[in-house]
């Protein structure tokens, strides 16, 4: 469904100037990089991407068992979890609990349970036919609780934003191989890259104000693989349709995001926030900041050590001490894992979760701003690190509160994302009238000569007659 109403007025007025900003922004971007380094990628905007219905790109089948969820021992769930008392999220919720708002959750899908009342299927991209409701891999159900649980007085859980929809998208899951023939990592990566083109592309024509991606892409920066598909499904579900994707950073050691990159280099100012010493590439978070990009901490905002940094992180939300909604049932989970092996739930992933629901308040309370405008509440109240920007958490750990506060959408933080100033063209000199007119006279004068010529040779002959 298309945004209609003073929103998608707004939306459709600041398409010409998005495209324009964009393109520029890519232009900047571009030249911006110093010789050699990685360069941010630029969003394309053009025709609507195809949106083809849900299904794998090849066959696949199952050969792992579904991952179980549980409690871990000495847990007490009666609590409130921590990450949601360090965001103060009553408070949050006293001024929006996201109605109106649709998230799509792209993950391993969502298993349906009364604690998620207002779940809907939108289609999956790894089994033929699926509409998205199964989770074999218990993170998307993780994920959506996080956004959208509603309460329950026997525990102290509740959603974010536990009136927004959710569209469950099912677009990954590490229970499926490729059948019939192997792929290498790369191909695998490049088929999981076209396959969440298709996947944020759906979810932006079904109407999602947020589109939640919390597991990453990740390659080595030297194995850079074609992202023109998922670069035009960006540009059309961010500048088109008007949804703020938010993307999980990833965490060291998970597949191709093994390697670590560097810190902030304030010694290089024409490139502080280090493109040049990437080692790895996390998409679609590299897009920032047409997609903002959330790392984790602890709940007291510690940055953690497997949090994957990188130039384009924007933000930063708890990713640790982690309760929510399993597949199995409603009562609360926080482990993972195989059923006698269960480990904390944890990670970036999370973090995005937390920042996805904080979005779709934004995004309720505020239904006329863009996504750049609500990303710009996120990063400008952000409880900035001790340099002001670092590559771990951005601008730092969000604060639902204050960013609701705003009355108006504010700047976000200086030197958050790489840029240069835009030299404008000289404008073409205006045209010289003086040859024009030197011109004019010199005719005018030449025909007057002319015809006073001709009258003073016609008076001499009538005179001598």
């Amino acid at each position: 469904m298309r945004p209609t109403g003073r929103r998608g007025r707004t939306l459709a007025s600041r398409a010409g100037r998005g495209a324009l900003a964009v393109l520029a922004a890519s232009v900047l971007a571009t030249t911006a990089a110093p010789a050699g380094a990685l360069a941010p990628p630029e969003v394309v905007i053009g025709s609507p991407p195809a949106d083809d219905p849900p299904g794998p790109e090849f066959p696949v089948k199952q050969d792992k068992g579904c991952l179980a969820a549980g409690v871990l021992p000495d847990s007490d769930l009666t609590r409130t979890p921590p990450p949601e008392e360090a965001l103060d999220l009553d408070r949050a919720r006293a001024l929006s609990r996201g109605a109106g708002v649709t998230v799509a959750v792209i993950d391993t899908g969502v298993q349906p349970q009364p604690r998620l009342p207002n779940l809907i299927g939108g289609g999956d991209y790894v089994t033929p036919g699926g509409d998205g409701l199964s989770d074999c891999d218990a993170h998307g159900t993780l994920v959506a609780g996080i956004i959208g649980a509603a309460d329950d007085p026997a525990d102290g859980l509740t959603g974010v934003a536990p009136d927004a929809r959710i569209i469950s998208i099912r677009h990954h899951s590490g229970a499926f191989v490729p059948d019939g023939g192997s792929l290498d990592q790369a191909q695998r990566a490049a088929a999981e890259i076209r396959t969440l083109a298709r996947a944020i592309t759906r979810a932006a024509n079904q109407g999602a104000g947020v589109i939640t991606v919390s597991l990453p892409i990740c390659m080595p920066v030297e194995q850079q693989l074609d992202q023109a598909m998922l670069s035009a499904a960006i540009g059309h579900a961010v500048h088109v349709r008007g949804a703020l994707i938010v993307a999980g950073a990833g965490n060291t050691g998970s597949t191709g995001c093994q390697e670590q990159n560097p810190a902030i280099d304030p010694a290089r100012p024409g490139d502080p926030r280090n493109w040049e010493k990437v080692r790895t590439i996390a998409t679609p978070g590299w897009f920032a900041p047409t997609v903002l990009t959330v790392g984790f901490t602890t709940a007291t905002g510690v940055p953690m050590p497997d949090s994957l940094a990188g130039p384009w992180v924007s933000v930063a939300a708890p990713g640790t001490g982690v309760e929510s909604l399993g597949p199995g049932g409603s009562g609360l989970v926080n482990g993972v894992g195989s059923p006698d092996k269960l480990v904390p739930v944890g990670g970036a992933s999370f973090a995005a979760a937390y920042v996805s629901g904080v979005a779709a308040l934004l995004r309720s309370r505020f239904p006329n701003e863009t996504p750049a405008e609500i990303a710009a509440r996120l990063t400008a109240s952000a409880h900035a690190p001790a340099r002001g920007i670092d590559n771990a958490v951005g601008a730092g750990l969000i604060d639902p509160v204050a960013a609701l506060g705003y009355r108006s959408p504010p700047r976000p933080p200086a030197g958050l994302f790489r840029g240069t100033p835009f030299t404008m063209p000289v404008p073409p000199r205006p045209a010289d009238p003086v040859p024009a007119v030197a011109a004019t006279v010199v005719v005018l004068a030449a025909v007057l000569l002319g015809v006073g010529g001709a009258a003073g040779a016609s008076a001499v002959r009538r005179r001598r007659r």
